[in-house]
């Protein structure tokens, strides 16, 4: 039996939660948690490898990016939350996704600027490299312990790389620019101290991040503002309930944490399912998430601000998980025809 590309997506998603949870539950668990990030970070070039020999479908080119997606939000947050990274950090790479995405979808299907771009692709491959060399500096106190791992997954890369071009006679970028990244990697583990080279990593990741959303804001923040006030209002709407649930993440509790990191991954999952509805002709529900969706989601900040409340958080952060489930439902009903239509490969360009 021959695994198709959107099945190995599929496990990909499926698989995400398990290193969330093992990232809270010590040392031991948390370098199974890293195994596992670097397992998954792989599956994401072979499940590219297997679209391009034998096509791509309508589904898979949805499940890719959302998948991609979901691992920066099951592995940023958490950073996040535990004081690893800082919010500055990570706040403006969440933006990016998402402000991104929801431009794309002002730009009339078919258009070549719809198309991936080669340094997102290069994007993609230095945050789950670079995150995966964050998790390893936090995980050890001990620094040798940290270049013994990194020269492990460089050997590890290598081998792919050695297998790539026997097999193959050709290596594709994202290995080079992951060995790259890990030799990259080394430097300020020698100079600096772990907390300092783990901001360093998390600094050139939004630096990269940013980087490639260059293209896309200059191609499709134009036409956003052309169609005035309301295209401008609704697209603030649509990215504001994700962005406000990481401004108040630290300091809340585990279970919280996980509420907002289940609520960000909907969030992106119903953003790329309007955004791909769209690239293909179709009509999509983010009118009545604009207008009906995200108020609700707020309400409880604004009537328990006007009510006295003395704890607005957890009000807020369950509120919004329940309303970007009760989209997201409602997203899937709504787009079912085009969802469940018959999925058919064809070559990927």
């Amino acid at each position: 039996m021959i695994i198709s590309a959107n099945q190995l997506t599929s496990l990909r998603i499926l698989l995400m939660p398990l290193p969330w949870f093992l990232i809270y539950q010590g040392q031991d668990a948390r370098v199974a948690a890293v195994i596992i990030l670097f397992v998954l970070g792989f599956t994401d070039y072979f499940d590219g490898l297997l679209a391009r020999k034998y096509g791509t479908t309508p589904l898979g080119r949805l499940l890719d990016p959302i998948a991609d997606k979901i691992f920066v939000a099951v592995t940023l947050i958490p950073l996040l939350h535990l004081g690893i990274l800082p919010l500055w950090v990570v706040w403006p790479i969440f933006l990016r996704e998402f402000v991104v995405t929801e431009l794309r979808r002002f730009l009339t299907p078919g258009r070549d600027e719809l198309k991936v771009t080669e340094l997102a692709k290069i994007k993609t491959t230095v945050q789950m490299t670079g995150i995966g060399l964050i998790f390893l500096t936090a995980t050890f106190t001990d620094k040798s312990v940290s270049f013994f791992l990194i020269y492990l997954a460089m050997a590890g890369t290598g081998c792919a790389i050695a297998w790539m071009w026997f097999s193959q006679r050709r290596v594709p970028a994202r290995l080079w620019i992951a060995m790259g990244f890990l030799l990259a990697g080394l430097l300020p583990l020698l100079v600096f101290s772990t907390a300092t080279t783990n901001v360093i990593y998390g600094a050139v990741l939004l630096a990269i991040t940013l980087a490639s959303g260059a293209q896309y804001v200059q191609a499709t923040l134009p036409m956003c503002i052309k169609r005035g006030i309301g295209a401008v209002t609704g697209l603030v709407l649509s990215v504001a309930l994700p962005l406000a649930l990481l401004t108040v993440l630290p300091g809340v509790s585990q279970a919280m944490a996980g509420i907002i990191t289940l609520t960000v991954a909907v969030e992106f999952c119903s953003q790329g399912m309007d955004m791909w509805a769209v690239q293909q002709g179709h009509r999509t529900l983010t009118r009545w998430k604009e207008r009906a969706f995200v108020p609700a989601a707020f309400f409880p900040l604004f009537y328990g601000w006007a009510a006295g409340w003395q704890n607005l958080t957890a009000p807020f952060i369950i509120t919004a998980c329940i309303v970007s489930l009760a989209y997201v439902v409602s997203d899937i009903v709504f787009l079912k025809d085009l969802l469940f239509q018959q999925d058919t490969a064809r070559p990927r360009n």
